[in-house]
Formats: structure tokens, sequence, C-alpha cells
């Protein structure tokens, strides 16, 4: 073979090579500017995730205090409620001698004695009355803070459908 014809041999191999060098070289450029982008993303999506937690966190505390308020304030009123009963307990059992007493004595009693005590008993069912118009408030003022409640605590909006 003729020596130009190695030395054109060589120069394409050369050539060739200069090329494959220059390919591996864009390519691990373009690589490289793939890494930039992916670290971009990762990073933006970091940051979009931990703003995303510590909105949570703040939807949860306020979702928690919430809750915490709701069952203080219905602590409350279960204790007035129990106050109300103890007290209406002892009216009651008061009530009840009290009729005992008349019941017992009625057969015995003059005219003048059961007047009194018919104007007794009438003062005491007027104050049953009110103190049953009172409980009937209060049970309306329940239904009306359990409503509130209910009224007020968050829900989710369904998904839009697709």
């Amino acid at each position: 073979m003729n020596p130009l014809a190695y030395l054109r041999v060589a120069e394409m191999l050369g050539a060739l090579a200069l090329l494959a060098g220059i390919c591996w070289g864009v390519h691990e450029f373009l690589e490289h500017e793939r890494d930039i982008g992916r670290n971009e993303v990762r990073a933006e999506y970091a940051q979009k995730l931990a703003e995303a937690k510590d909105a949570a966190k703040i939807r949860e505390d306020e979702l928690r205090a919430q809750r915490d308020d709701a069952v203080n304030k219905g602590n409350d009123r279960e204790q007035i409620i129990r106050n109300l009963a103890a007290s209406g307990s002892a009216s009651s059992v008061s009530l009840r001698d009290a009729l005992a007493h008349i019941g017992v004595g009625v057969p015995s009693a003059s005219i003048e004695a059961l007047r009194q005590s018919t104007t007794t008993l009438a003062t005491v069912l007027t104050d049953c009355q009110g103190r049953y118009r009172a409980v009937a408030e209060a049970a309306d003022r329940h239904a009306n803070d359990a409503k509130t409640l209910s009224d007020a605590w968050p829900v989710d909006a369904p998904t839009p459908s697709k």
C-alpha cells in the first residue's frame, strides 16, 4: 500500500477520534446542564414541600386551638348543667316533701289551712313553671350552641371531578 494511503487512513482515524471526542464533550456538557436543571427542580420541590408543611402545621394548630376552645366551652356548659341539675334536684326534694306534708294533713285540715296550702302550692307551681321555661330556654341555647359549633367547624371542599 501506498504510504500516502496510510497517512490518509491515519488522518481519517484522527478526524474520527476528534469527532468522537467532540461528541463525548457535548454529551458531558449537556448531562452537566441536565444535572443543574434537576438540582434546581429538586430545590424548588423541597422549598414548596417545606412551605406546604409549614402551612399545614399552621392550619393544624388553628384547628387544634378551635377544637380545644370548643371542648373548654363544652366543659363549662356541662358544669353549668350539673349545677342546675343539682339545684333542681334539691328543689324537687323540697317540693316532694311539701306535697307529702300537705297530702297527709288534708283530711284533718281546716278550711283556712287548706286555702293557705292551696295558695302556697299555686306559688310553688308558678315557680316550677318559671323554672321549666328557664330549662327550655337553656335547652334552646344549647341547641343553638351546638348548631353554631357545627356551622363554624371547617369542612374540606370536595375535589372537583375530572
